[in-house]
């Protein structure tokens, strides 16, 4: 039997374009025509509501794509959406029809979700921190999303969110090889022949080196008696579980946010720049953002 889920791109801002941060699933079909109905809709509502002139692809198209998505668009409505070598309306026109929305968002290439499919005996894998004993989010300034692939060897980049756990800094083992090892020679060897590890005969520490990002715990993990993150099986129902509670972080509830009082839409533009003025200044890492993000969320 085959699933069919829905992914939502989680968009980020950088003062010019939105672009894509992180995927979360949406919705999850046993059907696929059902599927494949909502995931159009979905399109053509996003589409609608994106400012042109801020979507990343048509942002970087060059002039021969703009004039083919003007003529489509023209050929199917009557209405330009290009002039004088850019963008020149905000948003779609609300005479373009569904199906013609919809073939505009493949030819532009601004697709806001991702339909894909697999068979629903398939394996997911996530990546479990043993000091939290939790499984490992990963954040990017207003998108929190949870680290999986159906392979465990595609989390190998993703182990890199365990310093998190030890405030981005080197993490620091204390014990002698037979402490630290049930193999304690090829620890020995590793470390002669990893950048990213060192070992300190004086103090007895092992020494893994955030500069070096994953490639150091990646390789010292298994070789320890008390790893420091697990690569396991996770089930479909708890992603979808866990990155619901994620997505209610970085979600702007119309009640909460006062969205549809006067100036509410202000306000939201204001405090993510503030946000991200704030991070550049301090030079803060992704999680850090993460929380000012819910700091300034909370005391509003």
């Amino acid at each position: 039997m085959t699933n069919y889920v829905i992914r939502e791109k989680s968009f980020g801002y950088n003062d010019e374009v939105f672009y894509v941060i992180g995927h979360r699933m949406s919705n999850v079909f046993d059907n696929k025509q059902q599927a494949e109905a909502v995931y159009k809709q979905l399109e053509i509502k996003a589409a609608r509501n994106f400012f042109l002139y801020e979507v990343e692809s048509l942002f970087d198209a060059d002039e021969a794509l703009l004039k083919k998505l003007d003529d489509f668009v023209f050929s199917r409505c009557g209405e330009h959406i290009y002039q004088e070598g850019g963008v020149s309306r905000e948003t779609l026109p609300e005479s373009l029809n569904d199906e013609d929305t919809f073939e505009f968002i493949q030819l532009a290439n601004m697709q806001s979700y991702q339909l894909i499919h697999f068979d629903q005996d398939i394996k997911f894998y996530g990546l479990w921190s043993v000091k939290k004993q939790a499984w490992v989010e990963e954040h990017d300034e207003f998108f929190a999303g949870l680290a999986y692939a159906d392979q465990p060897e595609q989390l190998k980049t993703n182990v890199r969110t365990i310093f998190a756990d030890y405030d981005y800094d080197d993490i620091e083992l204390k014990g002698s090889f037979e402490d630290l090892s049930e193999q304690p020679v090829l620890l020995q060897a590793l470390i002669k022949n990893n950048k990213a590890l060192k070992y300190n005969n004086k103090s007895q520490t092992l020494i893994i080196m955030q500069g070096w990002e994953e490639e150091g715990l990646y390789a010292v993990n298994p070789l320890l008696k008390q790893p420091l993150f697990e690569i396991k099986e996770i089930s479909l129902d708890e992603i979808q579980t866990i990155e619901k509670e994620l997505a209610k972080q970085y979600s702007y509830d119309e009640d909460e946010w006062g969205a549809e009082e006067e100036g509410g839409e202000d306000f939201d533009a204001e405090a993510l720049e503030l946000i991200q003025e704030l991070a550049e200044e301090l030079e803060l890492s992704d999680e850090q953002r993460a929380e000012l993000f819910e700091e300034i969320k909370k005391e509003s």
